[in-house]
């Protein structure tokens, strides 16, 4: 049965019965086979037996008579034979029976000047049934030809094997039927459960009898509220946790202004990094916030970027070493400080997984009406089955991290009416972020 693994439940269900019905028809048909067989080689040495009695009971009576016509054999074709009480052959109806290749054994005959009895074998190389019976000046043989009986279930053992070679098909085509009817709330279930997501963990409706089908939509459910439980505690944490850091942050940022305004010129950079870092900061908390609600950051405040100044080179300021390739250049419309969160976000991750920031380049490249903004690693790359689910969110790969840098990143890119890809192998890991980009002048 191990090939019937790899199908699908309907082929399976459809190829079992089919084996079943195979089995079941092989034993019926060789039943019905042998009882036939047995059945026609018993009627006819019951009526040998009675011919061999009747055609004795006419030599003892001694009288004039045909002794074939009282003969009341199946086909009407059995040979009358005669034998001394010593087993000496005398006489047949037929001369094909007198040949000495078809004589009964003395010891047989013998036997049967004592009592009645029967005897099956081959005379004058074909297959007999004898039925003996004394009388006072010998032994009477009825003799009967027994190759129809092959004929006649060799008939019936092609006629057998075709039924159930048709009943094999047919089971086979029901089978399927009926897998297909009964997995059909299987299949229903199924769809229904992958239309749910870590946004939408609602219970499955199931307007079935309470059987195993129901069970599993009980058992399913149960597990899709505990699920929704845990999102939601989840999410609550999130959201106290970031209003709880809302007002701290705000307090910052408004003792770094304060110390902006009033501060010495050769200190005022130092200052500026550190209001931006809060910004960020506190960007990065709303992120938060509104992503434990399962929403979408909308807000975008728009300007022109030239994305290898104003992005790529203040994010590569913040993680020394890592270097800025500055390709074909472009202008585009978008949120720097949105932008600069994506591929900032990129970059930590690049850098936690090569573990060097040196291994880490940044790069931008026009190509067409898009420009594809990229942070590339040559750390050890990521595995083929978690690429697939690094993009959503609370989902931690191998490096840790909160499991919501790259879903924000996607969702800027998205936002900006862009795309965030990746590829990996080991050593050679690339996010690109394509975005559009604005036309110049002499383009237009």
């Amino acid at each position: 049965m191990a090939p019937l693994r790899g199908l699908p439940l309907k082929w399976r269900v459809a190829g079992l019965t089919a084996v079943a019905i195979a089995l079941l028809g092989t034993v019926a048909a060789a039943t019905a086979f042998w009882v036939v067989r047995a059945s026609l080689r018993g009627d006819l040495q019951r009526g040998l037996r009675t011919d061999a009695q009747a055609v004795a009971e006419l030599y003892r009576a001694g009288v004039q008579g045909n002794a074939q016509a009282s003969l009341a054999g199946p086909t009407g074709g059995v040979i009358v034979q005669l034998y001394d009480p010593l087993g000496n052959f005398l006489v047949a109806s037929r001369p094909a029976f007198q040949a000495p290749d078809a004589v009964i054994p003395s010891e047989t005959v013998k036997a049967a000047a004592q009592a009645a009895r029967n005897w099956s074998g081959t005379l004058g190389g074909r297959p007999v049934q004898v039925a003996l019976a004394p009388f006072d000046l010998g032994v009477v043989a009825v003799v009967a030809d027994t190759a129809f009986i092959g004929e006649a279930v060799a008939r019936l053992g092609r006629a057998l094997f075709l039924t159930a070679t048709l009943l094999v098909l047919l089971g086979a085509v029901l089978g399927y039927l009926f897998a297909a009817a009964s997995i059909q709330p299987i299949t229903q279930l199924a769809r229904l459960a992958s239309g749910l997501g870590p946004d939408r963990l609602e219970a499955i409706p199931y307007q079935g009898p309470a059987d195993e089908v129901g069970k599993l939509s009980e058992v399913l459910n149960d597990l899709i509220a505990r699920l929704k439980a845990s999102m939601d505690a989840q999410r609550a944490f999130l959201a106290e946790t970031s209003h709880e850091l809302r007002t701290p942050l705000t307090g910052l940022r408004g003792f770094l202004d304060r110390a902006h305004r009033r501060a010495r010129p050769e200190v005022r950079r130092d200052l500026e990094d550190a209001r931006r870092i809060s910004q960020t900061m506190s960007r990065l908390v709303e992120d938060l916030l509104q992503l434990s609600r399962g929403q979408l950051v909308e807000e975008l405040h728009l300007h022109l970027i030239e994305p290898g100044r104003d992005l790529l080179r203040p994010v590569a300021e913040e993680f020394p070493g890592v270097e800025v390739l500055a390709g074909e250049q472009g202008l585009m419309l978008g949120d720097p400080e949105r932008l600069r969160q994506l591929i900032r976000n990129l970059t930590a991750n690049a850098v936690r997984a090569s573990g060097d920031p040196s291994q880490v380049t940044l790069d931008v490249d026009r190509n067409g009406s898009t420009l594809t903004l990229s942070v590339h690693d040559r750390g050890p790359g990521i595995a083929e089955a978690m690429l697939p689910h690094i993009f959503e969110k609370f989902y931690k790969g191998a490096g840790g991290g909160s499991g919501l840098g790259l879903a924000i990143a996607r969702q800027i890119a998205e936002q900006h009416g862009g795309r965030l890809e990746v590829s990996s192998i080991p050593g050679d890991t690339v996010f690109r972020a394509t975005l559009p980009a604005v036309e110049s002048e002499e383009e237009r």
